[in-house]
């Protein structure tokens, strides 16, 4: 909570954590959106270090270079290199607009496998 409320003071648009986070009940509160491994009932004091500013960072195996856009929400975190960021964001779009539109062919057929049939995606 106290990491977080020093973020969200200065701006930070949330926190993506290679580790356990606590407080989420706070931190949801205050409307300060953190992404971590787990939840854990530890303090992070002597737990953490400030290793730079705008500088690669490793994240659960991830690399994560200054100036990558960061998505995430509820399913996970995606890096995103700024200069590839158009063509993802394209083929993202395709991909949902794909995914979205087997639902009603899923149901309707009772088959995932007649819904990738039809819409080349699984």
């Amino acid at each position: 909570g106290l990491m977080g409320t020093a973020m969200a003071a200065r701006n930070f648009s949330g926190a993506v954590i290679d580790g356990g986070v606590r407080d989420t009940a706070y931190l949801q509160k205050i409307g300060f959106p953190v992404y971590a491994l787990g939840i854990v009932p530890s303090t992070s004091v002597s737990h953490y270090r400030f290793a730079g500013s705008n500088i690669r960072v490793v994240c659960d195996g991830v690399a994560v270079n200054p100036a990558d856009i960061i998505v995430a929400d509820a399913d996970g975190v995606v890096v995103v290199p700024r200069a590839a960021a158009p063509q993802i964001l394209a083929l993202a779009q395709e991909m949902d607009f794909k995914e979205h539109s087997m639902y009603a062919w899923i149901e309707k057929l009772k088959s995932i496998q007649e819904a990738v049939k039809k819409f080349g995606r699984l």
